[in-house]
């Protein structure tokens, strides 16, 4: 055994081999360890990245800032779904769409002076087959019909007479105010343009539709624009006052939304209370279109939004809108480890309002302590 024995030198070698393996392999579960977490950085990074897109993906109006009008059909389903479980839970029973039973109905009233009235009679009796006469005895049973009247366009002709007088002065009528043109559309026809585009938010081509289409009046989209901007100038003085109202109250809510003229955005910016609205358009969202509209800046009361940067740059005190916040809580508590104290915070804000609203009811400025 003893001449089986490495020599020193042999030792030696056998020594600085394994040494030198040994450094290798940890040479090399160095780098697998390095690999390992570069590794580990870059999946934590895609599953972030994923549960963000998501997040967006899962977004909609109850969760976020975005429109119902965003929704797809599925969640717009999903919701009137909701709703209805919350109805339910709330008066025992599912909702029925319509009338509820017991609810005291509301139907057409017929009314005491008809504008027309035709009589039905008989021709012959059913009994004996004689002819009966418009003079004979009878009762009746009456049933209304309402309905509207043709509508066509009516043209009055203004003519401005010169009369010569015996001192053979030539002595001219003028016209009535708004005769401008040889032809030109009386104020119902403008009344009616405005309301499609200003209340009913028709489109300046399907408002010229509806004037031919209803009424028989063959209007261009040009005429259409002119009427909408002389109403624009005919309210400057309402919109002015309007302003000045609103900068004195003691609380605004401020909001924004997008709109499309053609294929431009535009912002809708909206300041309001419960019984006042200013929408003004603007093509900015910043702070421009708060100059323009003229009622935030230099404003000192409260303003309720949602956290939008530019509001904060305003010198006004702030509350947040809650509406917001309880979408925001919504996004939240679809985190599974998030859900709870979201779900609660939303609805300790909602029992708030309700109180608030209750004691406002009962003519109260304030809750009570409790």
């Amino acid at each position: 055994m003893a001449d089986d024995a490495p020599s020193g030198e042999e030792y030696e070698r056998r020594v600085a081999e394994l040494e030198a393996l040994v450094a290798r392999q940890s040479e090399l579960i160095e780098s697998q360890q390095r690999m390992i977490e570069a590794q580990r950085e870059s999946i934590e990074r895609l599953e972030a990245s994923v549960a963000e897109l998501q997040r967006q993906l899962g977004q909609n109006s109850g969760n976020s800032g975005k429109p119902p009008s965003r929704d797809p059909a599925s969640e717009r389903r999903r919701q009137a779904e909701q709703r209805q479980r919350r109805a339910g839970a709330k008066g025992g029973a599912k909702r029925r769409p319509g009338k509820q039973r017991g609810a005291k109905g509301k139907g057409l009233e017929m009314s005491a002076h008809p504008d027309a009235v035709v009589d039905h009679r008989p021709g012959r009796c059913e009994g004996c087959g004689r002819e009966i006469g418009p003079d004979a005895p009878s009762t009746y049973q009456a049933r209304q019909v309402i309905e509207l009247p043709e509508v066509r366009p009516i043209v009055t002709e203004h003519r401005v007479h010169a009369c010569a007088c015996g001192c053979g002065r030539l002595t001219r009528a003028s016209f009535p105010d708004g005769v401008r043109a040889p032809v030109s559309y009386g104020p119902g026809v403008r009344a009616t343009i405005a309301y499609l585009l200003g209340r009913q938010h028709l489109p300046g081509r399907r408002v010229a539709e509806a004037m031919a289409d209803l009424f028989g009046l063959e209007v261009s989209t040009g005429a259409v624009d002119a009427v909408y901007s002389e109403a624009s100038r005919r309210l400057r003085g309402f919109l002015a006052a309007l302003v000045a109202l609103l900068r004195s109250l003691p609380v605004l809510h401020a909001d924004e939304t997008t709109d499309r003229i053609g294929t431009a955005t535009c912002w809708l910016h909206v300041v309001s209370t419960g019984l006042y609205t200013l929408i003004h358009a603007s093509a900015t969202r910043g702070g421009d279109a708060i100059d323009e509209a003229g009622v935030l800046r230099g404003y000192r009361g409260v303003v309720v939004h949602d956290r939008l940067a530019m509001y904060w740059k305003l010198r006004a005190k702030h509350g947040l809108c809650a509406a917001h916040l309880l979408r925001d809580l919504a996004d939240v508590a679809a985190v599974a480890t998030q859900t709870a104290w979201a779900a609660g915070l939303a609805e300790l804000l909602v029992e708030i309002n309700a109180a608030c609203e209750e004691a406002r009811a009962r003519g109260l400025k304030r809750l009570a302590p409790a």
